[in-house]
């Protein structure tokens, strides 16, 4: 086989770099275009006559330089740190697409009696399969109250029969109460995406339980990661049952937070690093199956704390940024991207009646409407929010 000369080293040298500079002016220009798109008047982005401006200007090169820096704004204002040039023009390619559904979105709202706000917040750079990574395959809930052993079903004597709405308060909210933790995020910075909903909420609803039975001063910051690690009937980033979960977490209890932090992995790559007792475990007596109804949820919800639920998530919940949260029931069964857990903490009515839940989530303070929460309707079953609540004793 004949060696290569200098000469053609040096061809094959030259080519590269043509081709490297093409790469590099045509990444250039697609940036500048897409970049074209968007209207910089801060967060959440108003989708009003963006694409009316973007056909106007995209030759304006003043305006290509604004929505540089209005792009650079979006990163500072939700710290984004990417890898690489290559991965932050992934990013933008993902926000772009993003902003475009964000805009139909709100052309859904037009018409619409509960108005739901969209807009970018820190998600909006995830792409959609990156972003179902943290929900849980379609159907995951569906047969865990018929397999149930462990959840009990709520006692017939504490059944609302005879009660109506009317006889609870128009609005009630556990943050008040002080028995609420901050919300917490499943994607981290170094962290992967791991599918820890179920974590998350069942901590959750055992940190508020153990807090309105001992005392506010005993609220504390349980550990999801030792579920992931350690509860080995669950399946750690890949999924997990409250059934199997709150089981677990009755016989051992969990660390704090700080004692065992979150990593956004599972015991596929780790071993469990809880050490017998070298911290007190926070644990629970008994966990209900409540009654699939506004009711029975709203009962539990005032008199004995907050509720751990699961939902279908369609595409149009990531962008939620306000109003009240009411897709469509075709959007929850045909459009859905994955289930999800959650806590209802509270309940409420906006200024024109519209009935809603207050919901703990775990995607971050950057997403949502009060630092990580959201409006979701009430009553209606939406999304199957309804289905299958679960409420403990501490």
């Amino acid at each position: 086989m004949r060696k290569p000369n200098g000469h053609t080293l040096y061809q094959s040298l030259f080519l590269k770099t043509i081709y490297l500079a093409i790469f590099v002016i045509t990444l250039t220009l697609v940036t500048f275009i897409f970049m074209s798109i968007f209207e910089p008047k801060g967060f959440p982005f108003p989708p009003e006559n963006v694409e009316k401006k973007s056909e106007e200007s995209i030759f304006d090169f003043s305006y290509e330089l604004e929505h540089v820096k209005f792009f650079d704004e979006f990163k500072n204002a939700f710290n984004k740190k990417y890898e690489s040039l290559q991965d932050e023009a992934e990013r933008f390619s993902i926000f772009r697409e993003e902003y475009i559904k964000i805009r139909e979105y709100h052309k859904t709202q037009e018409n619409s009696i509960t108005k739901t706000q969209y807009g970018v917040n820190g998600l909006s750079d995830m792409s959609e399969e990156e972003f179902a990574q943290l929900l849980l395959p379609k159907g995951h809930f569906d047969k865990m109250k018929k397999t149930a052993k462990f959840i009990k079903t709520r006692p017939r004597e504490w059944e609302t029969v005879g009660k109506s709405l009317d006889d609870y308060p128009p609005s009630f909210d556990w943050r008040e109460k002080g028995v609420i933790t901050p919300v917490k995020a499943q994607k981290i910075d170094g962290g992967g995406y791991c599918g820890s909903c179920w974590a998350f909420a069942c901590a959750a609803t055992v940190e508020s339980a153990h807090a309105i039975k001992y005392g506010v001063q005993e609220l504390r910051n349980l550990s999801t990661q030792q579920l992931l690690d350690c509860d080995l009937n669950d399946d750690g980033c890949g999924g997990g049952e409250p059934e199997k979960a709150f089981r677990y977490i009755h016989e051992h209890g969990l660390t704090t937070w700080e004692s065992y932090p979150y990593i956004a992995e599972d015991w596929h790559n780790n071993t469990c690093k809880l050490h017998g007792n070298d911290t007190e475990k926070t644990s629970f007596e008994v966990a209900y199956f409540l009654h699939p109804d506004e009711l029975s949820i709203i009962d539990w919800l005032v008199n004995f704390g907050p509720v751990n639920v699961a939902i279908n998530v369609p595409p149009d919940m990531k962008p939620y940024t306000g109003g009240i949260y009411k897709p469509s029931d075709h959007d929850c069964i045909f459009k859905l991207i994955g289930t999800h857990a959650l806590n209802i903490v509270g309940y409420g009515k906006s200024e024109k009646g519209e009935k809603y839940w207050i919901i703990k989530n775990s995607w971050g303070t950057d997403w949502g409407i009060e630092n990580g929460y959201i409006h979701f309707a009430r009553g209606i079953n939406t999304c199957g929010v309804e289905d299958k609540p679960i409420g403990l004793l501490g």
